[in-house]
């Protein structure tokens, strides 16, 4: 392949490898974009459904909460003395809360939680002493705000109190939302989720997208590799033309004129072969022929009825036997049979893969 063709070929294949290098990139960015997005979307759905649930499950147990007499428990608050008393405006104060359940008189001490947290907890631990986290009401209630459901749905216990949802992402490619929710928090009591992030449809766009550029791509390194491939194919074919042009424009030289007192004729069957003079006589007839198929036909007169190899008339003719060369023996040997056709006596037959025999019947 040319030097500079390939150097072309080179700069286009680098050229689309960075264009598909830099879309995947700008794609993969997109991804990890989106789906953090879509991730905080749905922790903001995951707490709100958690606490939906929470009071339809208040609503629908009331009465049993609230009148059978075996449910009913004392919960006492305690405020540590050695709280820290914050003044900034808006801010809640932050202290440890000590309870004492129901029952089991057991004692537990909660850090560093406000008391709106410590109404929540307490909240979550009389519901769940009627009925545990219901994952039915929790996935309808997802399904309804994200369009998606839960997996790998478990009740766990847990060595603390967590007041708000733990969220944690993994995943690579296929991202997954692990969520973690104390439902019955006194009793160290939580359930365990996973919830697959799905792609957003901008970003699915934005993949068939990717995969249509591919495709472009392909096709665009399908043409490129035909068009180089049809100037490689031109440039032999122009160079095989300037060599049969240059065989032909040297066949075409007449020899020296001589008189015929000069020449010897060369009998085959009912011809006269004047070599020198380029000419065939068969009767009243005279045929020219050109330079090079007068040496072919020397050759084959020399070896009359006897088969002459290919290699030996493109070495002895023509020099060498490239394929250019292989091409002009063909058509002169077609122009030769031409010249012969009035001797019925003459043949020149070819010898498939061996070569050309000049037959006198």
């Amino acid at each position: 392949m040319n030097r500079r063709i390939k150097h072309v070929w080179t700069i286009s294949i680098v050229a689309m490898a960075a264009i598909f290098a830099m879309q995947a990139y700008w794609l993969y960015n997109q991804y990890q974009y989106s789906s953090m997005v879509k991730a905080e979307e749905i922790k903001e759905a995951c707490a709100k459904a958690f606490e939906t649930e929470k009071d339809i499950r208040i609503d629908k147990y009331d009465d049993i909460k609230y009148n059978n007499s075996n449910v009913k428990m004392q919960i006492v608050l305690q405020i540590d003395q050695s709280v820290k008393k914050i003044k900034e405006k808006n801010k809640p104060v932050k202290s440890t809360i000590r309870y004492t359940l129901p029952d089991t008189k057991k004692k537990l001490s909660v850090k560093n939680i406000d008391m709106t947290e410590g109404v929540e907890l307490t909240s979550r631990y009389m519901v769940s002493q009627n009925r545990r986290f219901d994952r039915s009401t929790f996935d309808s209630l997802l399904y309804a705000a994200e369009g998606i459901k839960t997996g790998s749905f478990r009740f766990v216990k847990t060595n603390r109190c967590m007041v708000k949802p733990v969220f944690s992402v993994s995943g690579g490619l296929s991202k997954t939302l692990h969520v973690r929710y104390s439902t019955n928090p006194l009793n160290m009591e939580a359930v365990e989720m996973t919830i697959p992030i799905p792609l957003s449809q901008t970003l699915k766009l934005m993949s068939w997208q990717f995969a249509a550029s591919v495709v472009l791509l392909v096709i665009l390194g399908f043409c490129m590799m035909y068009q180089i491939k049809t100037i490689m194919i031109q440039r032999r074919i122009n160079a095989i033309r300037h060599e049969f042009m240059k065989n032909m424009i040297y066949e075409m030289k007449q020899p020296p004129a001589t008189s015929d007192d000069d020449t010897t004729a060369i009998k085959i069957g009912s011809t006269l072969f004047f070599y020198e003079l380029n000419e065939l006589r068969h009767g009243n007839e005279k045929v020219i022929i050109t330079s090079r198929q007068a040496e072919l036909l020397r050759i084959l007169a020399e070896n009359l009825n006897k088969v002459v190899g290919r290699e030996v008339l493109l070495k002895e003719v023509w020099g060498d036997d490239s394929y250019s060369n292989s091409m002009a023996l063909n058509v002169q040997i077609t122009y030769l049979r031409r010249a012969l056709k009035s001797d019925s006596s003459l043949s020149i037959e070819a010898i498939i893969r061996k070569g050309y025999v000049l037959k006198d019947k």
